[in-house]
Formats: C-alpha cells, sequence, structure tokens
C-alpha cells in the first residue's frame, strides 16, 4: 500500500484505492490499516514533487505529467486554477472530480504553499478518500456475501476495469 501511495502520487496512473478496496473485501480491518500505509506513500511522493517544484521544476513535472493516461494540459491547468483560487480545500474536492493528487502537489511547490500546511490537508483528503472508498467495498462486500469470493473479486476486478476505461475515455 506504501510503494502504490508513493507510485500514484508521482509517476502512475491507477489509484490505490484499487488495492485498497479488493483488501477490504477479504480484510477490513487491514484494508483500514493499509490506508495509512498509502496515505504515507503519497505524503512522501507529493512532498517529493512539492519540492521539486519549488526549486523551478513545475513546468516540466507538468508536461511529463501529461505523458501518463488520464492526464492531459487542460487537467493540470484546472487542477493548479483550482488550488490558486480555492487554496488547500480544493484537496478535497479534487479527489470526487479524478483530479490526480500529483497535479495538486506540483502547483503547490510552485505556487510556494507551505509544505507543512500542504501535507497536513493532504493527510486529512487522502485518509478520508481511501477510507471512504475502503468502506464502501466492504459493505458492498457484506451485501454480496451470498456469492463467493470468487465471483466478489471478480465484480471488483470488472467494476474497477469499467471505471478506468470510462475516466480515460472522459479525460483523454
Amino acid at each position: 500500500a506504501f510503494v502504490w501511495g508513493l507510485a500514484e502520487a508521482t509517476f502512475f496512473c491507477i489509484v490505490p484505492d484499487v488495492f485498497l478496496t479488493r483488501l477490504a473485501l477479504r480484510d477490513y480491518r487491514r484494508a483500514r490499516a493499509a490506508c495509512t500505509a498509502a496515505v504515507t506513500g503519497a505524503l512522501l511522493g507529493g512532498a517529493m514533487l512539492w519540492i521539486a517544484a519549488r526549486q523551478g521544476a513545475s513546468g516540466r513535472l507538468l508536461e511529463l505529467s501529461t505523458l501518463l493516461p488520464g492526464i492531459n494540459s487542460r487537467l493540470t491547468m484546472q487542477t493548479g486554477l483550482a488550488l490558486q483560487e480555492h487554496g488547500l480545500p480544493a484537496l478535497f474536492t479534487g479527489a470526487l472530480r479524478g483530479q490526480p493528487y500529483k497535479l495538486y502537489a506540483i502547483p503547490a511547490g510552485a505556487q510556494d504553499l507551505p509544505l507543512a500546511a500542504f501535507l497536513l490537508v493532504s493527510f486529512a483528503a487522502r485518509l478520508a478518500r481511501f477510507v471512504t472508498t475502503v468502506t464502501m467495498a466492504w459493505l458492498a462486500g457484506r451485501a454480496l456475501h451470498c456469492y463467493s469470493e470468487t465471483v466478489r473479486l471478480r465484480l471488483h476486478l470488472i467494476g474497477w476495469t469499467a471505471f478506468y476505461l470510462i475516466y480515460f475515455a472522459i479525460m483523454h
């Protein structure tokens, strides 16, 4: 979970929620603990991007980000603008809009927002989202308890595959 959180915060395009929700179908307690590990990895990745952007690499980082599936220049501009207009609370709404965390870390550093405040709000926003998706998966698993674990795990795979097919098509 830590590695996935770090990877998604920096260069990977699939959210840790995929792993966390799969884990929640098997063991809710472990999944909730894994949320903390994923958040820790995300904070490390976010801090790394914040520091690099603060040192003048924001343009290049945003340009490289647009090479990832689901990220385009329009999205990078929208995210930076949301952060500029609404400050750090934009991290909460961005998670619901499909705006990658990495696209907040870069402008936060470039805009010289305080690193400690950025990490504190990041912690709250990421943890809230991870715990919410884990809890939703756990509840779905309980609702589908009459099906075998294999069926529930296949439904999980189908659900996330459909989500990303739609997300990448919309964000293209």
